[in-house]
């Protein structure tokens, strides 16, 4: 053991003796110590968040001061959004359906306000929410995918109080005092209490004051409803067609029936369209700029169609119409589908009972296309021939002799006719007068008077004898003559020149060859039984191989007497 002293050493010396050396470098951390070692960011601070003021719910709300779940979710999307499609919603069941029109218009106007006020309490708060949500540092996609929504349901709030509430504010307020802005159909009954008809729009109650008339004692006697009306309360137009359905009554479209009105006239059974009517189709409209709400009504519409009997294709085409045009469909379309009752072939007109007025075979008259439209060109024609027909019933004349009655005011209306038609339907009635002899030359037994001299000499009832197609044609051609535009100036009567011209080319006896065919007076120097028609037929062959202008000259000369 070595007990000998060890030296002393200074210790605030002893590294100042020594040369310095650098100390050695750390070693490299490995690749996965790297990102555990490098420095994070600092927090960045945050806003304290906004605590309850002490206000009330409402009042938290308004100020953002609710958290953006519940002022978005809860307050906004469970509130405003509903609030915003109801709005829209209702003004469309007034539009479309209307089942008590003045009710709803009150609750709009009253409720209308508060609504409004509450869905922009619910927007301006969640928009505040979310401006603090952002502000305390919440997540950037969820705070403005907030902002965006919200003002996506401003704008539909905006666009529904502009566009669909303020422009009918005028309009709902007239409802709420119990009147329609859009009018109201006017009701008639006939003198004879057969008819009812209906004019102008449809309006609000309609559909109830429709059905108390039909329940009335004043309609005891009625057999049909009559419609001229462009269209209305679609709603109205379904109860209307409910009470037509439920008595049973025929429709009859007198005028033009459009829009809402083609639902009461195809509740009719049967169903008439008179000469001067047409039927009318279209989209329903909302009066609202919502889609969804236009597509919704229309399905409603095309519902109410298809029960009423309108074939597919035809709600089809009436969907695709838009609501601002319109689809006037073609009489041949209608009696394709059977939604109209066919018109007569012939002359002959459907007759009442025999206890009719004369009230109803002028009705009768009416309906048919070629009387109506001679009483229009020759106003009082409809009402000579019913007196002769209602006089030839009232004697008891059998059904063929009532309709040949109606020929004599028929015939004083003929060289009217013919003198006012163009050069082409002349030749037409030329050439049927032709085919009209030659169907009754044979007579019906031998040694007894042809047929067709009968109807050269005037003898009116002859015409019954005539084969069917051929009354088809001369009612056509009776109906054109009669819609016919009237010539610019009538006819001068016949020249020497032109008659010379007639005798050289066609001989002497075509000059008033068939001026006795609508007479109504036979001839008492007429022909006897032995008789032929062939000479008049052989004439009216040559005619028809003449040069033109001359061919015109002897057809018009061909009725008219020397």
């Amino acid at each position: 053991m070595n007990d000998a002293p060890r030296p002393y050493i200074d210790p605030t010396q002893i590294d100042h003796d020594k040369p310095r050396t650098a100390p050695a470098p750390a070693p490299e951390p490995a690749a996965w110590q790297q990102a555990s070692h490098s420095r994070r960011p600092a927090p960045r601070a945050r806003k304290p968040v906004v605590k309850s003021t002490g206000r009330g719910y409402f009042a938290s709300h308004w100020h953002g001061e609710q958290s953006l779940v519940r002022s978005y979710w809860v307050n906004n999307f469970l509130v405003a959004t509903p609030l915003a499609f109801a709005l829209t919603g209702l003004m469309t069941w007034i539009s479309v359906k209307g089942d008590s029109l003045q009710v709803s218009a009150i609750a709009l106007l009253v409720t209308m306000p508060l609504l409004m006020s509450l869905d922009v309490w619910c927007i301006v708060g969640a928009w505040r929410s979310a401006g603090n949500y952002l502000r305390d540092g919440g997540s950037g996609l969820w705070g403005w995918l907030a902002r965006i929504f919200l003002a996506l349901g401003a704008l539909q709030l905006a666009t529904s109080v502009v566009f669909g509430f303020l422009p009918s504010t005028g309009e709902y307020w007239s409802m709420a005092r119990g009147i329609d802005p859009l009018g109201q159909a006017k009701f008639s009954f006939s003198a004879d209490g057969h008819s009812l008809r209906l004019d102008g729009v449809i309006g609000m109650g309609d559909g109830e004051r429709l059905r108390q008339l039909l329940d009335s004692e004043a309609a005891r006697e009625l057999k049909r409803v009559e419609l001229a009306s462009p269209g209305g309360r679609v709603r109205e137009a379904e109860r209307m067609a409910a009470a037509m359905k439920a008595h049973g009554h025929a429709s009859r479209a007198v005028g033009t029936c459009a829009s809402a009105c083609t639902l009461v006239f195809l509740a009719g059974q049967p169903r008439h369209l008179t000469p001067t009517g047409e039927l009318g189709f279209h989209r329903a409209s909302t009066g609202t700029y919502n889609p969804v709400f236009e597509e919704l009504a229309n399905q409603q519409l095309a519902k109410t169609y298809t029960e009423l009997g309108l074939p597919q294709p035809m709600i089809e085409k009436t969907l695709r119409t838009p609501s601002r045009s319109i689809w006037f469909v073609p009489r041949e379309e209608l009696l394709a589908y059977s939604l109209i009752a066919p018109s007569p072939h012939t002359l002959a007109v459907p007759l009442p009972a025999d206890k009719a007025t004369l009230a109803d075979f002028d009705d009768a008259l009416h309906m048919h296309p070629v009387w109506e439209a001679l009483d229009r060109r020759t106003p009082g024609t409809a009402e000579a021939v019913a007196k002769r027909m209602w006089a030839a019933r009232s004697a008891g004349a059998t059904d063929e002799d009532v309709q040949a009655s109606a020929m004599a005011p028929l015939a004083r209306q003929m060289p009217e006719l013919l003198s006012g038609t163009d050069v082409v339907l002349r030749r037409r009635y030329v050439q049927l007068v032709s085919d009209q002899l030659k169907a009754l030359r044979t007579p019906a037994q031998a040694g007894t008077r042809a047929g067709c001299r009968d109807l050269l000499d005037g003898h009116l009832a002859a015409r019954q004898q005539l084969p069917l197609a051929l009354q088809v044609r001369e009612t056509q051609w009776l109906q054109e003559a009669a819609t016919a535009a009237p010539p610019r100036w009538l006819p001068k009567p016949p020249s020497a020149i032109e008659i010379e011209v007639m005798d050289r080319t066609v001989g002497p006896a075509a000059m008033g060859m068939l001026s006795h065919l609508w007479a109504d007076a036979p001839d008492a120097t007429a022909p006897g039984p032995g008789a032929t028609c062939e000479p008049v037929i052989a004439m009216l062959d040559r005619v028809s191989t003449q040069p033109p202008a001359r061919r015109e000259l002897v057809e018009r000369l061909l009725f008219n007497a020397r």
